[in-house]
């Protein structure tokens, strides 16, 4: 999702390579975009380094970004993947990477409001995917390349696999239920203001290593926003919420049996995506909009109804 929103927004302005494991979808985005696709894994450096010849940066946005799965497969994709990517535009003497990170970083089962990048973060992360992006954010600040690190928040808009359709799934017999009835305070982030944030990035001289927390700047009430979804897409849909502490026990038993008796299978829901749904956490952007220059173009509700008309009629 957010790889395509790079390309389809700054294709004329700059010669985009972009790497990917699926042949079929990267030819035809590469076919539409006018851009250079390399079929490569993220394990292959020699490929990798291929990739990186001649290119000015290197956007890395390739993760197992998901709230469930065994930890050896977020140690593989998000930091092996990421020491491949650094020692490959390091013999390829690239000058600048953009790595994307998370704000889960911060998140600790407590609401929390406007969020400095500067702020102490948890003891213990909330999951293995946070872990494992802090783990990649330390490999990227220790590199000798130049280096920006972004913290998105809740990406959404076309080509979304993971929030929006995770949601619509709890939508039964005109009902959604969400995992709590408390209505959060929340930020999410549309996908082609973060390509903006991506872009401003690239061009942007700072300290190696800096970090920008991304959003909207919209923060909002949970349902407040999912209600402009489901006027788009289930219009008669109500919104119900369920006692988070009954839901927390029962997602707690749910994942156990999920690890222990059906080899990490995904459960539906976890305890931290349950928690988001519970707990407020929104991000500060000052620093993003001080140093970059970085100011949200499209709104929350213009990004779900692009999304909306997407998912009626979905493109690559």
């Amino acid at each position: 999702m957010l790889g395509q929103a790079v390309i389809r927004l700054y294709h004329k302005q700059y010669d985009i390579h972009f790497v990917g494991r699926n042949k079929k979808l990267g030819e035809q985005i590469a076919k539409q975009y006018n851009a250079v696709f390399h079929q490569v894994d993220l394990s292959d450096v020699d490929k990798l380094k291929v990739c990186c010849e001649n290119m000015d940066a290197v956007i890395h946005s390739a993760a197992l970004s998901s709230p469930w799965g065994k930890p050896f497969e977020f140690e593989q994709a998000n930091i092996q993947g990421t020491a491949n990517i650094l020692l490959a535009a390091k013999q390829a003497n690239v000058k600048k990477i953009v790595h994307i990170s998370t704000p889960s970083l911060y998140f600790d089962f407590k609401s929390k409001i406007n969020i400095k990048e500067t702020d102490e973060l948890p003891n213990t992360f909330c999951n293995e995917y946070a872990s494992s992006k802090y783990a990649a954010e330390q490999l990227v600040i220790q590199s000798s390349i130049d280096s920006i690190i972004l913290r998105p928040r809740g990406i959404f808009g076309p080509q979304d696999r993971a929030i929006a359709p995770r949601l619509l799934k709890f939508i039964k017999n005109d009902t959604l239920l969400l995992p709590s009835n408390r209505n959060p305070v929340v930020d999410l982030t549309y996908v082609d203001n973060v390509a903006d944030a991506i872009h401003l990035s690239v061009n942007t001289d700072c300290e190696k290593g800096s970090i920008f927390n991304i959003t909207n700047d919209e923060p909002n009430h949970i349902q407040a926003m999912l209600s402009v979804l489901l006027n788009a897409l289930a219009p008669n849909t109500k919104i119900k919420g369920l006692n988070y502490s009954w839901v927390k026990v029962l997602v707690s038993v749910n994942q156990w049996i999920h690890k222990t008796l059906l080899n990490y299978k995904e459960p539906r829901l976890t305890d931290y995506s349950a928690a988001l749904l519970h707990y407020d956490q929104t991000l500060d952007i000052s620093k993003a909009k001080t140093i970059l220059g970085y100011q949200p173009k499209i709104t929350i509700d213009e990004g779900i109804n692009r999304y909306a008309i997407w998912h009626k009629n979905p493109t690559i």
